[in-house]
């Protein structure tokens, strides 16, 4: 959450025998794309039946579904944090498929596996090149509960290797990632990797952490520059505007965490601001362990910690990559965020978030981020308040937003054009640079999307005449939270997040669940 809160199935593919996909509109053609084209026929070919569900730069998939093997699952059963056991089982299967995305099974490092509550197994992956990973890289292999391999989707994918012979130094790189407005400095030294573009190029790069402040809020970014140029590819900002609680006071300063005020089992304070928000973080923790089984923010019990009273007339909240903190507001545009459960069910979903897909905080996969911790406001107050559907649930905000204005709401699920600034349809969304690429006003769309999946119902504003069949909370809460957990990667667009939601559907529900995720895509325009 930030001050611009206010401001603010898929046609697919099939290949059998070499039969080829035609290669997306805008891929890239500069002398090496049919070989390339020609190395992922081949793999899909040596696969046999394959359905390519979506595709990205150069004819590369990003989604495909088969028969890819049977794996020994027994592993799961010694626990999964612990990865030493599951790459061996797994790798006879990531040797078959990883050609496919023009790899090979060795740039692939195994980060995570999960099981789900159907009992399927999702192995994330992480790319590396010459032994530096590659930023934007990831595949996610997926096997269920029969321990067949059924699916494998990510960015991940065999790129061209940099020609330039020139470098610059770290020194160089550090002085880039600085440049502009604010009071900045680099944290720590520079680490070299490699950044993978979105025409399937890689760069050699500098990562720079960049802390500091910018415009009166906090900046926490990832700066990548190019280690060819000195040229800045990508800004990634770690902050995004969380039962073992730690409630600080920053009282009125500008520093975190602050002055410890209530830890966890410690007694009422009398300071509302803190009390109300150790209760909201104790109900935002209850409703992710009831309803997704989750156990904090990382799934393993992590402590939250959390500051309020930050800074002066301070109006904004966010989660930082470390803890969630929360200004008192100006009590014109807000009161206390801490005290609004919707705020802080974002705050620590940004955590959630952090912790699962690592959707990148900027354009459309920086959309889905803000929509997801929307998303997880309307399910936690849902709860909380026993299950009703009414207009406060798919309102963020209500309780803390312009407190001389009754009934009013930073933004509204239902109707996300109401706020002035959100939209509501895919063809209509923000494409410019303002807002981190319309990261708050584009969450609409999808907000849109999952409200129309609970309740039903048809556009508000009538753009498209789809009407959507309801499924009620739990069933879109699932749906949602499961692809964000084992499909989403950093990268996923509002495309791949309509496939990788109904893939999600697919794994757990019957057809008609899976129509009405189509449909709520298809309604706000998603193609």
């Amino acid at each position: 959450m930030t001050r611009t809160w206010k401001q603010g199935l898929i046609g697919a593919c099939c290949v059998a025998l070499g039969v080829a996909c035609g290669a997306p509109e805008g891929a890239a053609n500069d002398g090496q794309a049919q070989p390339r084209a020609d190395g992922v026929q081949a793999a899909l070919a040596a696969l046999g039946r394959v359905e390519v569900v979506d595709q990205g730069a150069g004819g590369v998939p990003t989604f495909i579904r088969g028969s890819f093997g049977k794996v020994d699952t027994s592993f799961a059963g010694k626990g999964l944090r612990d990865t030493t056991a599951a790459g061996p089982a797994l790798l006879p299967v990531l040797e078959r498929v990883a050609p496919a995305f023009l790899l090979g099974a060795d740039e692939l490092r195994l980060r995570s596996v999960r099981s789900d509550d159907q009992g399927f197994l999702h192995a994330r992956y992480d790319q590396t090149h010459n032994g530096l990973p590659v930023v934007g890289g990831e595949l996610i292999l997926h096997v269920n509960a029969a321990g067949e391999a059924y699916a494998v989707n990510g960015s991940a994918r065999g790129a061209h290797e940099p020609q330039a012979l020139t470098r610059v130094g770290p020194e160089v790189a550090q002085a880039a990632a600085l440049a502009g407005s604010g009071t900045l400095s680099a944290r720590g030294a520079p680490r070299s990797v490699y950044v993978l573009g979105d025409k399937g190029d890689l760069s050699l790069a500098y990562e720079v952490t960049v802390t500091g402040t910018r415009e009166g809020e906090p900046v926490r970014d990832l700066v990548y520059v190019d280690a060819t140029n000195g040229g800045v590819l990508q800004v990634r900002p770690q902050i995004h505007s969380t039962r073992n609680r730690q409630l600080y006071s920053a009282n009125n300063q500008w520093v975190t965490p602050g002055t410890l005020r209530r830890p966890e089992g410690g007694g009422a304070t009398g300071d509302a601001h803190i009390d109300m928000n150790y209760d909201h973080i104790g109900t935002t923790y209850a409703c992710y362990e009831t309803i997704f089984g989750r156990d904090s923010f990382d799934d393993h019990g992590a402590q939250i910690t959390s500051t309020v009273h930050y800074g002066q007339g301070y109006v904004n909240a966010y989660w930082d990559g470390f803890q969630i903190v929360f200004g008192d507001g100006d009590n014109v545009n807000s009161g206390q965020l801490g005290r609004d459960l919707d705020v802080v069910a974002h705050e620590i979903t940004h955590a959630v978030t952090q912790y699962e897909s690592g959707l990148i905080y900027q354009s459309e996969s920086g959309a889905l981020n803000e929509s997801l911790s929307d998303i997880a406001a309307a399910i936690c107050e849902n709860w909380a308040r026993g299950n009703p559907l009414d207009a406060d649930v798919w309102k963020i905000g209500e309780d803390i937003w312009t407190p001389g204005i009754g009934g009013d709401a930073l933004r509204y699920m239902g109707n996300p054009t109401q706020d002035g600034s959100s939209k509501d349809y895919y063809p209509e969304r923000y494409t410019g640079g303002s807002d981190n690429g319309g990261v708050h006003w584009n969450s609409g769309i999808p907000n849109l999307a999952f409200k129309l999946l609970v309740t039903g119902g048809t556009h508000p504003r009538g753009k498209t005449a789809v009407n959507v069949a309801g499924l009620g909370m739990n069933r879109a809460a699932q749906t949602f939270y499961f692809a964000n957990s084992n499909y989403f990667t950093s990268t996923t667009t509002m495309s791949q997040a309509r496939a990788w939601t109904i893939q999600a559907a697919q794994d757990r529900y019957d057809a008609s669940v899976v129509n009405s995720v189509r449909n709520a895509w298809s309604a706000v325009g998603v193609p």
